[in-house]
């Protein structure tokens, strides 16, 4: 155990132990201030810094997460015994030494003996306890284990100690820690606790009250921007970066510019800093850009090429960077910035450099904040540090493909702008309104045009290049089918199906329309909202033949017809012991489906294909059938879709979205309902855009009873007849009036 120690001058304080008359610790309490006084103070405070604490104020009581946490590792089964404290503290603190451990079980079994003695009930005795713990695991537990060797640990207290704050610094200091405490209003507070100053010496020194904006906290600031200033010396950079004064305003041609043509000055390093937003000539677009990558590749330019977003540190990547508990700012970037790592000595320098500045002009953040800000920055700076590092003249270029949003990625983009290599953004898809990268060295060149950013081009593999005939040809395609109602086959990839609130009547005049004459029909982009018809046309007119007549005119290439239920039979469905596979919490695996050795639209075309099982997502995400993602429902969904049989198929893969749509018709006329499945073809094609027309003259209920809401339109067109054989549409003779004037008819 460590004795207290009369201190007879300041600089005592930084004599080590074994410099010490005896086996002894310093605990004293400072009321004057001179500038003698002040130098010392700053000097303890550096000591805190390296091996100790300071506490402003007050040390905080446990919060929830902290008591919650003891509670979860100790419990609750709190005793009066030494041995008991000796077992906790060495389950709750494995570091600290057995010497060390028996002092403070101790000093608990002192401190809350007395407590007892006073009266004070024992869940007031454990809640002391529990308090004196978490301050040892969470305020003191860096110092513990180094206690009482060497250099002791300073405790800094700025304030007057309450009574629990003496007792735990009377404890401290039995350890072998040193304590100094900063009184600025005076010493009668802590004479209230301790009247005979048995715990601490109270130094009488020459000077005056300490000055009424005295703080710890603005010590620390100003000792940090010292460091600050004194390690940036070792930062210091070979050339200093000069950015874009040198470009002539086309951010591709200037990055293929070596290093002696941009300027003339041995002092600078001149880097270009730019975007480009989007496209000159849409049809050369992705063809230009190959060709200067591989002329920038000719040059000797390293490029480091990022597409959509910079992915996010790994678990590996932030596990590698170390951290302290940091209580100021600048202390933390001057401890991470030791840890940025390069093959490349000159340009590690750079990157520590570009790290200190772009943090110190970032505004007032928490340390917490700074802290999450910095780790991502450093990673970042470490995983393509050595891949920048380029040759002096011909140099490397950083370049980000797609849109830099973010605050991490607009960050990471400003240490670039000090490094000295070229870091470049393009965005095809960019407006000129865009920004860009808020900075005053930014240089942002945006055009008129825009193109869909595809993958950019590495190769010859991924690129087509044109003729002039041919990009002429696709000029007046653009010309002829942007907004002038004329439009071209397969001109659109996806559709938006609507269907349409008609009446009975309006089925005749819509059925053969094509969908850009259908009222509804809009053009969205790259997408179309394509009207459709899905009715139930419930009982039949007086006279039958004409009834069956009229069905037979519906017919055609474009109709398939269903006669009888159950049509999508789920006996020899090979997909439905698969399906539970092919889906993750309601998510179809797209990738899975289409890497699956039957998949069943693999000769569709690709954007149909895409089509299809985003709708099919579409459809589940709906819940339009009955149990979907509670009863599994999802996955009858995914087999029953996966098994339409080739008719409808051949009939999805031929639809132009703007032009005649696939049709189905049923004709219902027993009792038996359709099942489940029925329900989901019929949901499912009315999604991707067919017209349906179910022909019921029973008026029963069919595949309605799986839906969860209605989804097609029900018309009473006369009398319910049950029984009706369905006649050989075939063989139907075909009538000079048409469908119009006679099934829309309600009677003869």
């Amino acid at each position: 155990m460590f004795e207290r120690i009369k201190l007879n001058a300041l600089e005592d304080y930084f004599v080590p132990c074994s410099g010490r008359n005896k086996k002894g610790v310093f605990f004293c309490r400072l009321t004057r201030y001179s500038e003698e006084i002040h130098k010392i103070i700053c000097r303890y405070l550096e000591a805190t810094r390296k091996k100790g604490v300071c506490i402003q104020r007050k040390i905080d009581n446990p919060d929830e997460k902290q008591l919650s946490y003891y509670e979860e590792i100790m419990g609750r089964d709190f005793q009066l015994n030494p041995n008991y404290f000796m077992v906790s503290l060495k389950k709750w603190l494995p570091r600290i030494q057995e010497n060390q451990r028996q002092i403070i079980a101790e000093s608990f079994y002192d401190i809350l003996l007395e407590i007892a003695r006073q009266g004070k009930t024992k869940d007031i005795q454990e809640n002391v306890y529990i308090k004196f713990m978490c301050w040892l695991y969470y305020r003191f537990e860096p110092i513990l284990h180094e206690s009482g060797n060497g250099d002791l640990p300073k405790i800094l207290f700025e304030g007057y100690l309450n009574n629990y704050e003496l007792k735990m610094m009377t404890i401290l200091s039995k350890i072998g820690c040193d304590i100094l405490v900063l009184e600025y209003e005076g010493d009668e507070n802590y004479l209230k606790v301790d009247p005979d100053s048995s715990y601490s010496q109270l130094l009488r020194m020459e000077g005056t009250s300490f000055p009424a904006d005295y703080s710890v906290l603005e010590l620390q600031k100003q000792l940090a921007n010292k460091r600050t200033e004194a390690e940036r010396k070792n930062f210091r950079t070979e050339k200093i970066i000069n950015t874009n004064t040198w470009i002539k305003g086309e951010p591709l041609m200037d990055t293929l510019t070596l290093q002696s043509q941009r300027g003339d000055d041995p002092r600078f390093f001149y880097n270009l800093y730019a975007g480009i937003y989007g496209v000159e000539d849409c049809h050369s677009y992705y063809s230009d850009l190959l060709k200067w990558k591989m002329k920038a590749e000719a040059f000797g330019k390293k490029i480091v090429l990022i597409e959509e977003k910079i992915p996010p540190p790994s678990f590996e990547e932030i596990g590698a960077v170390k951290r302290k508990n940091y209580n100021s700012a600048n202390v933390m970037m001057n401890d991470l910035v030791m840890q940025i790592r390069c093959e490349n000595r000159k340009f590690q320098t750079y990157c520590q450099n570009a790290f200190l500045e772009t943090f110190l002009e970032m505004p007032d953040i928490s340390v917490q904040e700074l802290l999450n800000a910095a780790v991502v920055q450093l990673c970042w700076i470490n995983r393509y540090g050595n891949q920048l590092i380029g040759s002096p003249e011909e140099g490397s270029i950083f370049l980000f493909y797609g849109e830099a949003k973010g605050k991490n990625e607009e960050c990471f983009f400003r240490i670039l702008e000090k490094l000295p290599i070229d870091s470049l953004i393009i965005n095809p898809e960019g407006s000129p309104q865009q920004q860009g990268i808020q900075s005053n060295l930014f240089f942002a060149k945006k055009y008129d045009n825009v193109v869909k950013r595809e993958k950019f081009p590495v190769d010859l593999s991924c690129i087509q290049f044109g003729t002039v005939a041919y990009q002429a040809e696709q000029d007046l395609n653009n010309i002829l089918y942007q907004d002038t109602g004329i439009y071209r086959s397969q001109q659109f990839k996806t559709a938006i199906p609507v269907s349409l609130q008609i009446t009975y009547e309006e089925i005749a005049i819509l059925w053969n329309q094509e969908a850009k004459y259908r009222p509804n029909f809009e053009v969205f982009d790259d997408k179309v909202m394509v009207p459709v018809i899905f009715s139930k046309v419930s009982g039949i007119p007086a006279n039958i033949d004409t009834y069956w007549d009229t069905i037979g005119e519906l017919l055609s290439e474009e109709v398939i017809v269903i006669q009888e239920f159950p049509y999508a039979k789920s006996g020899n469905n090979p997909f439905k012991d698969k399906a539970y596979t092919f889906l993750q919490n309601g998510r179809l695996k797209k990738d899975q489906i289409k890497n699956y050795s039957t998949y069943p639209f693999s000769f569709i075309r690709e954007p149909m294909q895409d089509y299809m099982l985003n709708k099919l997502q579409e459809m589940i995400d709906s819940k339009i059938i009955r149990g979907t993602c509670t009863n599994g429902m999802e996955n009858l969904i995914t087999a029953t879709v996966l098994n339409m049989d080739k008719t409808l198929l051949r009939l999805i893969q031929k639809y132009d979205f703007t032009k005649q749509i696939p049709k189905v018709i049923l004709v219902h006329t027993k009792e038996s309902s359709g099942s489940a499945e029925d329900s989901i073809l019929l949901a499912y094609l009315n999604l991707i855009g067919f017209d349906i027309v179910m022909f019921v003259p029973t008026g029963y209920t069919t595949v309605e009873r799986f839906y969860t809401r209605p989804i097609f339109v029900e018309h009473q067109v006369g009398e319910y007849k049950y029984d009706l054989e369905i006649p050989d549409f075939d063989g139907i003779t075909k009538k000079r009036f048409g469908f119009a004037s006679r099934l829309f008819r309600r009677g003869r």
